[in-house]
């Protein structure tokens, strides 16, 4: 089978919006993802306007939405997902993807570790530590209860926004059942959420010193108010002896 020119354009790549493929690779764009969507500036404001990042690692890039607007900035931006369905500049898994000395300023990888067992992710974490000189940004999923409203108002001489979204670890859901994912094929088990912060046994704070434990340290966290099922983590590197001999 000829292997399709990657250069051409996603209308053309997947043959047209009646097609499977682009009806899913246009599937940000549905009415019940708006909310969802607001994620995808979440996602891409660190990379435009911390000064230090030129250059990008992402891991789990599905679509590539990120990595479109990162090549629109000018920034240097490397894809890296296990499926080649929507053309990553790398096909692998987050631990083969090799490590050659090369680093980023931003490694991120945005609702891609749930997919795999919690056991699973220091290793996942420290091998993506390698690739950055600087940070690393994560989103991953909410499950505990919110609260979020926001608030506009526009009057003559006045233009008001209140925007709030409160949190409560392990009161929205229960701790989910893995056994049933372990029996599944090889290729499907990282198709579930394997777990989610906030549910029973895992808190926020909890999850943020488990990645912490591996050399890197937090520095800003947010949910996005308008869906904060998805849940913000960026971290700075930090020597190994200040993280206590982590890797």
């Amino acid at each position: 089978m000829t292997e399709p020119d990657r250069n051409q354009p996603p209308l053309s790549r997947y043959g047209g919006k009646d097609s499977e493929d682009w009806r899913y690779y246009a599937n940000d764009f549905l009415d019940h993802r708006l909310l969802a969507w607001t994620s995808v500036f979440l996602q891409c404001r660190p990379i435009a306007q911390r000064a230090e990042v030129e250059s990008v690692l992402e891991f789990g890039s599905g679509r590539d939405v990120t990595r479109a607007l990162s090549r629109h900035l000018g920034l240097t931006h490397i894809s890296v997902d296990l499926s080649d369905r929507f053309y990553p500049d790398h096909r692998a898994a987050i631990l083969d993807h090799p490590f050659d000395g090369r680093q980023y300023d931003l490694v991120c990888s945005f609702q891609c570790l749930e997919h795999n067992p919690l056991a699973d992710v220091d290793p996942l974490i420290a091998h993506m530590r390698r690739f950055t000189r600087k940070y690393l940004y994560l989103s991953v999923p909410y499950g505990g209860a919110w609260l979020s409203f926001s608030v506009n108002l526009r009057l003559p001489r006045l233009n008001w926004t209140l925007r709030k979204c409160l949190t409560a670890d392990f009161l929205g859901g229960r701790r989910i059942d893995t056994a049933p994912f372990r029996a599944l094929p090889k290729e499907r088990r990282h198709a579930p959420h394997w777990w989610e912060a906030g549910r029973p046994g895992l808190s926020k704070r909890r999850l943020v010193r488990r990645i912490e434990g591996q050399g890197l340290r937090l520095i800003d966290s947010q949910h996005n108010p308008f869906f904060p099922h998805h849940l913000f983590l960026l971290f700075e590197r930090i020597e190994p002896a200040a993280a206590g001999g982590a890797p």
